[in-house]
């Protein structure tokens, strides 16, 4: 009987599924749950922006308040520097009142990550550098977020046999 109860024991206490409120130990900034709250915070308030669209030479503008958050910052949200095999690839120092993380491997896509705050310690500006290439393509990125003002992407793409593309959106949030 004893037997029984403590193999019921294990089975039963083995199996739980782990604690979601114990936080892992994150090495660098957690840019993606910065993302995350403000996809979530801009999805509910619905802030007007002027948004910019260059391709090539081509330009749009147009005003709104409809923007899908998660579609609009997912170059953002890619950039995360968290992945457990990242650990101390990124070197942190500070620049000009902006820490920095600067890739120490240049097989990482994310090359640098640059956070600025302001005295209280909120986020003024984000802004990333990536780089990624193979036989087919390379692609540079230049993201920056400033919440509540502006955000920006440009990327340049190079694709062997078609040509290059340079891609812009700049968005200004209306007050």
């Amino acid at each position: 009987m004893n037997k029984i109860l403590l193999i019921l024991s294990i089975f039963l206490f083995g199996c739980q599924t782990p604690d979601k409120s114990v936080k892992k130990e994150l090495a660098y900034p957690d840019i993606a749950g910065f993302f995350k709250t403000e996809i979530k915070r801009l999805s509910e308030e619905k802030p007007t922006i002027s948004k910019e669209v260059h391709l090539n030479k081509n330009q749009e503008t147009k005003l709104s308040n409809q923007i899908n958050w998660e579609e609009e910052l997912s170059t953002f949200l890619a950039s995360d520097i968290n992945k457990p095999s990242f650990r101390g690839l990124y070197k942190k120092h500070v620049e000009d009142g902006e820490l920095v993380f600067s890739a120490t491997d240049s097989k990482l896509k994310t090359r640098e990550l640059k956070i600025l705050k302001d005295n209280t310690g909120k986020i003024k500006r984000i802004t990333i550098t990536n780089h990624s290439e193979n036989l087919l393509y390379s692609t540079d990125d230049y993201l920056e977020y400033c919440p509540d003002s502006i955000y920006q992407i440009v990327k340049r793409q190079e694709v062997k046999v078609i040509g290059t593309n340079n891609y812009w959106i700049l968005g200004k949030f209306k007050k």
